[in-house]
């Protein structure tokens, strides 16, 4: 009987989750630069934290400190959040050639951001969890360009 309680207790927590990523609220329009700008200092934020998150995973996992289930779940959420917030982004018409190019910018940090979540979520799903501290290591250099375009546009 435990076992059905802890299971349908998982269950609820995966279902709130998926929930409330499905709540999150399309971006406004970008009428000014500023705004624009704003924006994709956003977004870059919310790719950051899903990047410092796999990062970790991937540390812990490739130590055997946690379950590879569990690694396989958060590198997924990460993966995930990157490319909601990616396509969210994307969606924002630029209002001018300046916002062009910090488009251009962020979306090459996203691509890269999605390409190595991708990368660790396929190798833990295969148990490879040896493998992840490697595979997690261009998003060292990665946080740290993400960081400097934060800073550049707050």
């Amino acid at each position: 009987m435990h076992r059905i309680t802890r299971a349908w207790q998982t269950a609820l927590a995966v279902v709130f989750v998926v929930a409330a990523a499905a709540c999150v609220e399309p971006m406004t329009p970008a009428r000014t630069f500023d705004d624009y700008e704003h924006k994709a200092k956003d977004t870059a934020e919310s790719a950051l934290s899903s990047v410092q998150t796999a990062r970790l995973a991937a540390r812990v996992g490739g130590r055997g400190d946690a379950f590879g289930p569990y690694v396989s779940v958060v590198l997924s959420e990460s993966e995930t959040g990157t490319a909601h917030a990616s396509s969210v982004f994307a969606s924002v018409q630029p209002p001018d050639d300046h916002a062009d190019r910090l488009r251009s910018q962020l979306t090459r940090l996203l691509s890269r951001a999605e390409g190595g979540l991708a990368r660790l979520r396929i190798a833990a799903r295969r148990g490879e969890l040896d493998r992840l501290p490697h595979l997690a290591a261009p998003l060292g250099p990665l946080s740290r360009r993400l960081e400097r375009f934060i800073a550049r546009h707050e």
